[in-house]
C-alpha cells in the first residue's frame, strides 16, 4: 500500500482565491476561467479538493494572462484568511499563543490539502518554523507557492509579535534569487534561496507553553494516504459530464495505469470507486431533498430508473425508501 505524500498530492480549493480574486479585480472573469479547467465557482469552497498540478495550471494561466512574474506576492493579501479552511481559521483567530495556534494547525493540516508539511525546530533558543511542499511536481510556479506561503506565515505570526514584527532572515527552497517584496519582509534585508525548505526564524520565547510541549509533538501527523486523496477529487468532479478514469488521470497530471496501480495496491478498482462515491453523494443529495430524477441526471445517469437500480444494488434500497427511512 502506497502512502506517500507526493502520490496524487491535492490543494482545498479555497487555496485558489487570493489568485482568482486578483484575476477578476483586474478585469477578468474567474467564472470563465475556471470553466476553461472544467470547475465552477461553486466548487471554491471548503470541503472541495482538487490535484495541486491543477492549482499550479491555473496559477500559471492567471501569470501569463496578467504578465505578472510574481503572482504570488501580487495576489496575498496579508491578514486575509478566506483562503484558508474555516475550520482552522476560526481556530486561528482564537488562539491565545502561537503554540496553540500551531499546533492545530499542524495536526488539522488535512484540511489544507496533502501538498504541505509543517513543522518547528529548534536550534540555540531560536524558533524556526519550517515549511516544504511535500509533493514533487514538474511544473512551473512553486516559487510563487512558498513566496504566498512565507508571506501568510509571517502575517501569522504578527498577530502575536506585533504588526511590525520582522524575522532577521528567511530561508527559501526556490532555486530564484528572491524578489524584492520578500526581502523586504526581512530586518536584514538577507534571504538564502536554494536551501532544503523553507525556513523562518523567530529569536523569541512566546509563552510558558513552549516549555510544556515537546518540538517532535509539533510535527505534521501522517499522511492520509492515496486513495483518500483519490476520493476527494472524485467528489469535486464527479458530476462532470465527462467523468472518466482518462479525466481523472488527466488532472492528476498522470497516466491511466498510475491510477489503476494504485487501486489495485487498495484492493479495488476505478468502477468500485466511482459507485461508492456516486452513491455516497446520492446519499447527501437525498437527504437535501433534491428530486431522485435530478440526482440521476446530476450523476450522469440516462434515466432515473437506471440511477435506482445502480443505488439499490449499493444499498439495498431505492432511493425513495432509502429517503424515507432516514427520515424516520
Amino acid at each position: 500500500m502506497t502512502s506517500s505524500l507526493s502520490t496524487l498530492p491535492l490543494h482545498n480549493s479555497l487555496a485558489l482565491l487570493p489568485f482568482l480574486n486578483y484575476y477578476e479585480n483586474s478585469g477578468f472573469s474567474q467564472a470563465a476561467l475556471l470553466n476553461d479547467f472544467n470547475l465552477t465557482i461553486h466548487q471554491v469552497k471548503a470541503n472541495c479538493y482538487i490535484p495541486t498540478i491543477y492549482v499550479y495550471k491555473i496559477v500559471n494561466e492567471i501569470s501569463g494572462v496578467l504578465n505578472i512574474e510574481n503572482i504570488g506576492i501580487k495576489a496575498t493579501v496579508l491578514n486575509d484568511y478566506s483562503h484558508i479552511h474555516p475550520i482552522i481559521t476560526r481556530k486561528m483567530l482564537k488562539a491565545e499563543s502561537f503554540f496553540d495556534m500551531f499546533f492545530f494547525v499542524s495536526s488539522n493540516r488535512n484540511l489544507l490539502g496533502s501538498h504541505i508539511n509543517l513543522w518547528l525546530e529548534l536550534h540555540k533558543d531560536i524558533f524556526y518554523i519550517c515549511h516544504q511542499r511535500t509533493a514533487s511536481l514538474k511544473i512551473q510556479g512553486l516559487s510563487q507557492g512558498e513566496y504566498h506561503r512565507t508571506m501568510l506565515i509571517i502575517s501569522l505570526l504578527r498577530r502575536f509579535l506585533g504588526d511590525d514584527w520582522k524575522p532577521e532572515i528567511l530561508y527559501l527552497a526556490s532555486h530564484i534569487a528572491p524578489p524584492h517584496e520578500i526581502i523586504t519582509m526581512t530586518k536584514s534585508g538577507k534571504v538564502f534561496n536554494n536551501y532544503k525548505y523553507g525556513c523562518i526564524p523567530v529569536d523569541a520565547y512566546f509563552d510558558d507553553i513552549a516549555e510544556n510541549v515537546a518540538i517532535s509533538n509539533l510535527i505534521s501527523p501522517t499522511d492520509s494516504g492515496s486513495l483518500d486523496r483519490l476520493r476527494l477529487a472524485i467528489n469535486t468532479f464527479i458530476e462532470h459530464e465527462d467523468f472518466d478514469l482518462p479525466f481523472i488521470s488527466d488532472i492528476f497530471g498522470c497516466s491511466k495505469r498510475s491510477i489503476q496501480r494504485i487501486l489495485k495496491c487498495h484492493g479495488t478498482t476505478f468502477q468500485d470507486i466511482i459507485m461508492q462515491q456516486k452513491t455516497a453523494y446520492a446519499i447527501t443529495l437525498l437527504n437535501d431533498n433534491v428530486r431522485i430524477i435530478n440526482i440521476a441526471q446530476r450523476l450522469g445517469y440516462s434515466d432515473s430508473s437506471n440511477f435506482t437500480r445502480a443505488f439499490k444494488r449499493q444499498t439495498g434500497l431505492s432511493p425513495s425508501l432509502f429517503r424515507r427511512e432516514s427520515c424516520d
